[in-house]
């Protein structure tokens, strides 16, 4: 969508409550983050983009309640199991940088795509590679290699992402 296409465009609450149209848009750095709105009776309101999307002509936001429903507490302490049952340790920490974050548990450290949270972690291990993948300058990955997102990516590098992934079952 553009940025010109927002102005006059009709906004409305999921529960159905208020509605109205936009004005104007807040951002910073040249990224749009808020819609400024206002309603029949001509007040204004504010509208996170993060929970807004449209609908046809429209566009609908929430209040983020059922984003947070989709949450779990995350508690140091909590016992962490893998899928088969066999029990890992407890959760010590949770590491967040820029691009991801890691559960510490136990001594190990594990990628929190791979973590299922809830009332007890279940840690998915990731599925490895049962051969190596090779091309015509050598190994590219090595027998027990974990289908990572970086070693997915230098295995597409390498030409051999199908072999990667075949490799693996």
């Amino acid at each position: 969508m553009k940025l010109s296409e927002l102005f006059g465009k009709e906004v409305a609450a999921e529960s159905g409550g208020r509605r109205g149209w936009v004005r104007g848009v807040l951002g910073t750095a040249g990224v749009p983050r808020f819609l400024l709105c206002f309603d029949g009776e001509e007040r204004e309101f504010t509208v996170d983009l993060c929970r807004a999307r449209t609908e046809g002509e429209r566009i609908i936001y929430g209040s983020g309640a059922a984003a947070k429903r989709a949450c779990a507490q995350l508690r140091p302490g909590t016992p962490a199991f893998t899928e088969s049952g066999r029990f890992l340790g407890r959760l010590n920490d949770i590491e967040y940088n820029d691009a991801s974050a890691r559960c510490l548990i136990g001594r190990k450290k594990f990628r929190a795509e791979d973590v299922s949270f809830g009332d007890v972690l279940i840690v998915r291990q990731p599925r490895t590679l049962k051969q190596d993948v090779t091309d015509e300058s050598g190994v590219v990955l090595k027998k027990g290699a974990a289908l990572s997102g970086d070693n997915l990516r230098r295995a597409a590098e390498a030409g051999q992402y199908v072999q990667a992934q075949l490799k693996s079952i």
